[in-house]
């Protein structure tokens, strides 16, 4: 018997799941690591619509020393609306990687997607995860095929020094409430219908499922004569999933204590000491009619105004580097992030959909 196997993760498995988000850091001058508590499980909904959570388990220890989740969902391909998949939260302990154990998981992630195919899934691998995006995609022998549809851009917005406004004629902005929601939903799937991969919005999402914690209230909406002509979302998820500081180090180890004393006299947000929560908040749901940049200018920058008098050190925007609106995120103060985009798809079902270069693609940043 193998030391180590296998398996599908359930309820018994939470606090040991949790544990394994918190000790997997992404490294750089200020190491982070991406946590889910107080449960694993309750952020899975936020990912997909039914996830299925993979497990290492080292049978010598009982201990949980890798993971990894597959989630299905409804999204926007082709302009039609198609159950497709997501890959995320690949875990491994670092003393355990370069074996055979990460081909073992592929082999069972095949099995799972022949009990329940879907035409390809997406997954997004940030790109200072070098040896992810090394091992991943290098056509390893066992592993499913790694499509590169181009980088996803997550800025992390500071919320502190005021931005200039910029307004667009004609357009009011205005916070949105229970009775717009019916609206809300229908701007997204009428608008956003055209980006690939784009989530299928419902109602209900937003009542728990994939929107959970995203009420009506938290949408800044820009209306033109009263109709729906843009849409910025603030998404907190700290109840669900977080973001901690574990160490600083290199220049930002020394600079730290200045730039503390400095934000006791100015806007400027105080940088978390190490071990506590970055206070950040997401941007969701991001779409203009016909993809106006003017009109979502003047959203994001009213948004930004009114997020920066709040609790949050930074928003997380997410757009593809090929979305017109990108632009607009340019024009911020932000920590420069990305990951890239995949296309994943085992050899033996090609794709069929089309290429990267035909349709821009659109990944909720707060569903990663």
């Amino acid at each position: 018997m193998s030391r180590f196997g296998i398996s599908l993760a359930g309820p018994e498995d939470d606090a040991q799941l949790c544990m394994r988000m918190a000790q997997d850091l992404m490294e750089g001058d200020i190491a982070v690591s991406f946590r889910r508590d107080p449960s694993f499980f309750a952020g899975c909904p936020l990912q997909g619509e039914v996830t299925q959570v993979v497990k290492c388990t080292d049978h010598e220890t009982g201990t949980i020393i890798g993971l990894g989740s597959r989630s299905t969902l409804a999204a926007w391909v082709d302009r039609e609306r198609s159950r497709i998949g997501y890959l995320a939260d690949l875990r491994l302990a670092p003393e355990h990687r370069g074996g055979l154990l990460l081909a073992r998981g592929y082999c069972f992630l095949r099995k799972l997607h022949l009990s329940d195919p879907v035409p390809f899934y997406t997954t997004v691998i940030y790109e200072g995860n070098s040896p992810a995006l090394g091992t991943l995609t290098g056509g390893r022998v066992g592993l499913p095929l790694y499509r590169d549809w181009g980088r996803l851009l997550t800025p992390a917005i500071h919320l502190d020094l005021p931005v200039r406004q910029i307004p667009a004629p004609g357009v009011e902005i205005e916070h949105g409430n229970p009775q717009r929601l019916p609206g809300i939903v229908a701007f997204l799937n009428r608008w956003q219908r055209d980006k690939q991969f784009s989530p299928c919005y419902r109602e209900e999402d937003f009542a728990g499922g994939r929107f959970a914690g995203l009420a009506p209230e938290n949408f800044f909406l820009a209306l033109r004569r009263g109709r729906i002509v843009g849409t910025v979302a603030a998404w907190d998820q700290s109840s669900l999933r977080q973001a901690h500081v574990e160490r600083y180090s290199g220049m930002m180890r020394w600079l730290r204590p200045a730039y503390n004393v400095l934000a006791r006299l100015t806007p400027l947000k105080p940088l978390p000491v190490p071990g506590a929560r970055i206070p950040f908040v997401y941007l969701a749901c991001l779409a203009t009619e016909d993809n106006d940049v003017e009109v979502f200018r003047h959203l994001l920058r009213a948004a930004h105004e009114r997020l920066r008098q709040g609790p949050w050190h930074y928003a997380i925007a997410g757009l593809h580097e090929s979305d017109p609106l990108a632009k607009a995120l340019s024009e911020f103060r932000s920590i420069s992030a990305a990951g890239r985009l995949f296309v994943v798809h085992f050899a033996d079902n090609p794709l069929a959909i089309e290429t990267a270069s035909r349709r821009t693609p659109y990944i909720e940043a707060g569903c990663l």
